[in-house]
């Protein structure tokens, strides 16, 4: 009898934790929902996530959300003026002609900015602000002039700019522009090192790193993000090629190369010719990996069906 009231006890002393927690969750949900509603202007992502609201007595409310989830990790308030955004530091400050870097914005206020360069031919890739920082993967043309380039940060309670400068192409050991050459080459070798979980590939194209398995699923605009979260890229298909073709041939040990379909960040535009709109169409992208490392297909970014993707750097 003492043996099964203990268990008894223990069992209700389960439940009304449980149910204690629930309460709590369903609480923070009811106060985050309960201020949005209150609010006289809110503010969400592409997702539909909450990223800011202003109530009656102008208090701007940020909310930073968990990527690809509803869960929200931190709300911070102030006056529209405290609420601005700010960058007070850009890392790195120089970026060479012909690289890929990420660069990492610090300062305050960032949840929800959206980056555009004053350098139009530099290449964004996805990012996801934080409240004190922003990681953005720029690819810059080979063949840029150094220049100063402007980073104009807005969220939907201000703006703000801040700068980094382009510099030539890095030059190698062995490669230069020689006398027949007329172009500067890039490194081709795999690099010294990459993060954890990843492995460098060695490619005509550049050395890059690769996910060693595939790092997330879904639609594309939630594979990209996940790529950004972690301050890498969705891999283009020429490096996925590369990377499928040397892990068959035993060279990487890559997992899950082939199988199913993988989105790249490489796209085409289609364009609908009766509408004589010049630079409309809509965007897709290529996906790699069904049979063998050769055979490609298209997939819109707007559409529904999930595909596996994997993250370079």
């Amino acid at each position: 009898m003492r043996a099964g009231a203990a268990s008894e006890s223990l069992a209700d002393t389960i439940e009304m934790a449980v149910v204690l927690i629930q309460f709590l969750l369903a609480t923070l949900v009811m106060a985050v929902t309960a201020e949005s509603a209150l609010a006289i202007q809110t503010f969400t992502d592409d997702a539909g996530q909450l990223l800011y609201t202003i109530d009656d007595d102008g208090i701007v409310s940020m909310f930073e959300n968990s990527p690809g989830t509803d869960v929200t990790l931190s709300v911070t308030r102030g006056t529209r003026e405290q609420m601005q955004p700010q960058v007070n530091e850009v890392t790195p400050e120089t970026v060479p002609a012909g690289s890929f870097t990420v660069l990492k914005l610090r300062g305050k206020n960032l949840v929800g900015a959206k980056v555009k360069l004053s350098e139009p031919r530099i290449e964004v890739k996805a990012y996801v602000g934080k409240p004190k920082e922003l990681d953005v993967p720029i690819q810059v043309p080979i063949d840029l002039s150094p220049e100063e380039v402007n980073i104009e940060v807005t969220t939907p309670i201000g703006q703000t700019v801040a700068r980094f400068t382009t510099t030539e192409v890095i030059t190698h050991p062995g490669q230069g522009y020689g006398a027949d050459e007329g172009i500067q080459k890039l490194p081709t070798t795999a690099p010294a090192s990459c993060p954890p979980g990843m492995v460098g590939v060695a490619a005509d194209g550049g050395g890059f790193c690769i996910d060693i398995d595939r790092t997330a699923r879904g639609v594309f605009r939630q594979v990209e993000q996940a790529c950004a979260s972690t301050v890498r890229r969705l891999c283009r298909l020429p490096e996925l090629r590369v990377a499928c073709e040397q892990a068959r041939a035993g060279k990487l040990p890559l997992k899950n190369m082939l199988g199913e379909w993988e989105w790249t960040s490489t796209f085409d535009i289609k364009v609908d010719q009766s509408t004589y709109t010049e630079g409309a169409g809509d965007l897709r992208y290529f996906l790699l990996g069904k049979t063998d490392c050769q055979g490609q297909r298209l997939a819109y970014e707007t559409d529904t069906k999930t595909y596996a993707g994997r993250c370079c750097k």
